[in-house]
This record gives C-alpha cells, sequence and structure tokens, in this order.
C-alpha cells in the first residue's frame, strides 16, 4: 500500500490532502522521521506545491469550523507517529461534513480533540516555561517540549520581547526560534553552540527569586508537579538539584501558570509563511 510522507509542515501536509483528491492517494500518511521502512508498504515523498496548498487552505477557510481549524493545526504537531494519519482523516470528514467536528461520538474527533488539547496545554504551560539567559545582548533558551509547539510559542514571545533579540532552541527536533525587532524565523535543524545556554546572573536571580516567594505553609507538591510536570525540570534552572518531592522551603504550586495568555488564531496560523 501506499503510504505520503511529509516534513511535518501544514504546506505539506495541505499538499497531500489535495493528493488524496486528485491522485486518488490512500488516506495515510507519516513524517519522515517516524517512518518505519517494510516490505508492506510504499513510501511516496510528498514535494510541497503552493496552488495546491492555496487550493486546500482557501476552502478550509471557506468552509471549516474555527474549532475544526484549530484542532487540525494542533493536532498535526503532536507527537504521536499516527497524529498525521489522524488528522488526514480527519480533514477529509470535514470536507464532507463540516459539521461532523462537532459529532464528539465519533472516535475520530475525539481523538483528534484529545491530541489537540495536549499540545495546545502544553504551549500554555511552555509561556511558563521558558527561561532565558543572555549573551552579548542576545537573550537564549532551550526547551524540549513532548510536542512541536515553537510554531505557537512565536506569537506571545515576539510581542512581549518586541525590542529585544531572542532564540528559543527546541532541543529534541534541533529547531530554533529567531526573533529580531518583532520578526519572526522558524530555522529547522538548527545546532547552536551549547555556551550559549550556561547559567549567567539572570539565571541566578531567577533560581533566587523562586527559592525566596514560597509560603512553606502552603506547598503542595502534587499540585507543584501537575503544574511543573517533572519531565520539564532538566531545562528549568530552579529546579537544579531537587528531590521527586518539594521541600517546604520551595515555591508555591502556582509558579509557570499564566492567566493572561493569547495564541494565535487558527486563521493566523494557516496563513504563517513558509519557513525553509
Amino acid at each position: 500500500m501506499q503510504v505520503m510522507l511529509f516534513d511535518g509542515s501544514l504546506e505539506e501536509f495541505l499538499t497531500a490532502v489535495a493528493k488524496v483528491y486528485l491522485e486518488k492517494m490512500p488516506p495515510v500518511i507519516y513524517r519522515t522521521a517516524d517512518f518505519q521502512l517494510n516490505l508492506i508498504d510504499e513510501p511516496v515523498r510528498i514535494s510541497y506545491d503552493e496552488s495546491l496548498f492555496l487550493r486546500v487552505q482557501r476552502a478550509m477557510e471557506e468552509k471549516f469550523l474555527e474549532e475544526a481549524l484549530h484542532d487540525i493545526h494542533y493536532g498535526l504537531c503532536h507527537s504521536a507517529p499516527d497524529s498525521p494519519s489522524l488528522i488526514l482523516n480527519y480533514t477529509l470528514a470535514c470536507f464532507k461534513n463540516p459539521r461532523q467536528a462537532q459529532n464528539f461520538q465519533d472516535p475520530l474527533i475525539m481523538a483528534v480533540t484529545k491530541r489537540a488539547r495536549q499540545v495546545s496545554l502544553e504551549t500554555h504551560r511552555f509561556v511558563g516555561f521558558v527561561r532565558f539567559s543572555e549573551k552579548n545582548g542576545v537573550y537564549f533558551s532551550k526547551i524540549e517540549p513532548d510536542h512541536d509547539i515553537l510554531a505557537f510559542l512565536a506569537p506571545h514571545f515576539a510581542e512581549r520581547f518586541s525590542t529585544q533579540r531572542f532564540m528559543i532552541l527546541d532541543e529534541k527536533r534541533k529547531k530554533v526560534l529567531l526573533s529580531q525587532n518583532g520578526d519572526i524565523v522558524l530555522v529547522e535543524k538548527s545546532d547552536l553552540d551549547p555556551s550559549l545556554f550556561e547559567p549567567d546572573e539572570y539565571i541566578q536571580s531567577w533560581r533566587t527569586y523562586f527559592h525566596s516567594i514560597a509560603i512553606a505553609e502552603r506547598v503542595n507538591p502534587k499540585a507543584q508537579k501537575r503544574s511543573m510536570p517533572r519531565r520539564y525540570w532538566k531545562n528549568l534552572p530552579e529546579t537544579e538539584g531537587l528531590p521527586l518531592s518539594f521541600s517546604p522551603e520551595k515555591p508555591p504550586d502556582n509558579l509557570g501558570r499564566s492567566s493572561s495568555v493569547e495564541f494565535a488564531t487558527p486563521l493566523e496560523i494557516l496563513k504563517y509563511p513558509r519557513f525553509d
């Protein structure tokens, strides 16, 4: 059976959607990095086609509910290998009947909605989990999220640091978000000098702040680990050397939460430029 391979981008994904309709390709697609070569599947590499991408994009903007656009883009960034195929079949179902996106009795709709929420929640968390160090006027941060969320973080940090230069490295995927004066570029497969992320006075100041705001009588380790999952601690300087459970001297359970975060709307996401 033929299976489509793509680079994980929205541009190539929507090109694949067009090929399902125009070339009758089976609705099975994998990110190239996730595909395991076998004796049954015949991989077909999908290349970005601007005309097909724009054709599908316009049709989705005209027909799909906003919730469906949201779930498609967030779900496509989920790390599970079968997520692209789920999103592809979800997209085909919404083209057939746009209201199908609200049919939560459908296992496909529920699966996509769940994964989109997981990516959205992680994005919300990392608004509070990014820690910057500074070198020569440029701010650097390193993260290792479960899902591919750099593009979703871009609007928040571009607005917050609109007059500053910064880089956020997704170490797991070797992708870098670069910003200068509000202009954003997402660079694929980039390796940066590890010395850029060495602790500096900003990191030390954050550690001091973290350990000084605690109210010992209100420490709740279980709630704290729900809000700051242990798998993220590697790149949180204030957690260096902490045991599995926080001691009473450590900060309260609301660290890292943000109550007023705005992300790009689905239509804005669909109109992002192609990053090379």
